[in-house]
């Protein structure tokens, strides 16, 4: 059976693709528009890809460190992340 941190870790990479995703639009409407809040968004996207690396790498590397109090509110947080990024790029490639 899959763990809660494994579970966390699996939405955390889920997370990663959609941000990805959102940076390629991001990065070809800057192209087309130039326009400061376009690059406003590609930086916010950028940041949060740069997040979700290092938090999957300590998910990997630290796994077993976490109680299991902790994990509950892990994986409610990367629910929670995934629903919120799924619901952006859904509404930006519309």
């Amino acid at each position: 059976m899959i763990s809660a941190m494994d579970l966390t870790a699996v939405l955390t990479g889920i997370n990663l693709l959609i941000l990805l995703a959102l940076m390629c639009i991001y990065g070809k409407n800057w192209k087309r528009i130039h326009s400061g809040f376009t690059s406003g968004l590609f930086i916010f996207a950028l940041l949060f890809v740069l997040q979700h690396v290092i938090t999957i790498y300590f998910y990997i590397t630290m796994m077993e460190y976490y109680s299991p109090q902790v994990t509950t509110n892990v994986l409610i947080q990367a629910i929670l992340q995934t629903i919120a990024f799924g619901t952006l790029l859904y509404i930006t490639w519309r």
